[in-house]
């Protein structure tokens, strides 16, 4: 029987994301990931949801000579979908808590909290409002490195010298 495959480091931050999310609107709003087919994706929730998705990443230099290390600065899109546009249940009540929510937080294996980066209308269809925010945080990207070749140390040996 095989193991099951351990998360990748996106999945876990998309799931840091979801979870973070739900803890503050988790009573007031759908908390999901961005829906595989959107074409035909249906709001149950009476005031609005928020849809997790993972944006891009863009990759510095490598910052050591004898293996790949570099920083990872990533995004990710929030689409919100929302039945009412202004008021305290609206899309716009939410664009700025949502960003007070996330501004500052450090999700795991990251090392600079969250930001903002983007918000945008994108649109308005059958009375559903939806907006985009971009949250960009960054983390390090490592080479995976296996044992390396030749002899194992097997024993060690102190010499004093005078």
């Amino acid at each position: 029987m095989s193991q099951p495959r351990p998360k990748t480091q996106t999945e876990q931050l998309l799931d840091a994301f979801i979870a973070r999310l739900k803890e503050e609107f988790g009573r007031e709003l759908a908390v999901e990931l961005f829906p595989e087919k959107p074409s035909i994706y249906r709001l149950n929730h009476a005031v609005g949801a928020i849809l997790v998705a993972y944006g891009k990443s863009t990759f510095g230099a490598s910052e050591a000579t004898e293996a790949v290390f570099q920083a990872r600065s990533m995004s990710f899109q929030l689409t919100l979908v929302f039945r009412q546009l202004h008021g305290s249940n609206g899309a716009i009540s939410f664009l700025d808590r949502i960003r007070e929510c996330l501004t500052g937080w450090r999700p795991p294996h990251c090392d600079m909290a969250c930001r903002p980066s983007a918000e945008y209308y994108i649109g308005e269809v059958q009375g559903l409002w939806q907006y985009g925010v971009t949250i960009s945080t960054r983390a390090t990207q490592l080479q995976l490195m296996g044992p390396e070749d030749g002899p194992l140390l097997k024993e060690i040996r102190f010499e004093e010298h005078p």
